[in-house]
């Protein structure tokens, strides 16, 4: 007998036992139910579909926990900068070619930024004017500088007076940043780095030209500010979306509520 014939007459036979009855509930002359094969095979397919859906989401779970393990999560979160007034001093120069020197030239450890970890960046700014002299020639300098990068920064006024400011960039975020990271701890900790230790120098460059003649003074005021940013949601409550991918490149979505982040995994 061929593969066919065997085909056919295993084909034949389960017909037959579809078609054949198997048990009757009830009696002739009133309500009955008649269980024939067909029904006993389609409550066995039955059967096996929902075991087969058991092994798929039990396997599904199983990846769903390898991925927890070794996934990646993306967060995203709104940049908050907020200004904060530093050290501040004032003085005199009386002079051509005085100076003064301050912040980490000196060891004025007020100036010392570097345990702060989430440092924008600084402004040294300095006010000054004069008093006494005319004419032109009058110029002042500013120069700013930290620890790590003692060169510096400089810039010249003129005139009667004003104000400089030299901007020190330290870690200036943009308004939105987004990463991956394994927690929301290691998301904020990922943009941390260590602040400066400013200083600077100001220097009475040259008088002006009626100086000579009635005696001439720079006044001056110095003063650190500086920018830390914070990471924030608006005041709204942000969501924590994880996806975590499976072997099978599937992803599963679960929403829950976290304090200061977007989290998609």
């Amino acid at each position: 007998m061929g593969l066919s014939d065997t085909l056919s007459e295993g084909l034949s036979n389960f017909e037959k036992y579809n078609n054949k009855e198997i048990y009757r509930i009830g009696k002739e002359d009133s309500f009955n139910f008649v269980v024939t094969g067909r029904l006993v095979s389609a409550a066995a397919g039955f059967f096996v579909i929902i075991i087969m859906l058991i092994l798929t989401f039990s396997s599904a779970a199983n990846s769903y926990q390898v991925a927890e393990l070794g996934g990646v999560k993306a967060y995203t979160a709104d940049v908050i900068i907020s200004e904060n007034s530093g050290p501040s001093f004032s003085g005199s120069l009386n002079g051509e070619g005085e100076f003064v020197e301050f912040g980490h030239i000196v060891g004025e450890s007020e100036w010392d930024y570097t345990s702060n970890m989430r440092i924008s960046h600084f402004e040294v700014v300095v006010d000054w004017s004069a008093s006494g002299g005319g004419g032109g020639g009058r110029q002042v300098s500013l120069e700013a500088s930290s620890v790590n990068n003692t060169a510096g920064e400089s810039q010249n006024g003129q005139g009667n007076g004003g104000t400089i400011t030299i901007l020190w960039p330290v870690n200036q975020l943009p308004e939105i940043v987004s990463s991956n990271a394994d927690t929301s701890e290691s998301f904020l900790m990922s943009y941390e780095t260590e602040g400066e230790w400013m200083g600077g120098k100001f220097t009475y460059i040259s008088e002006s030209t009626l100086a000579v003649l009635t005696g001439e003074s720079i006044d001056y005021t110095i003063t650190l500010i500086y920018y830390t940013w914070e990471f924030d949601n608006n005041g709204s409550p942000p969501v924590m979306t994880r996806c975590f991918i499976s072997k099978s490149k599937s992803c599963s979505l679960i929403s829950s509520s976290v304090i200061s982040f977007t989290s998609f995994v």
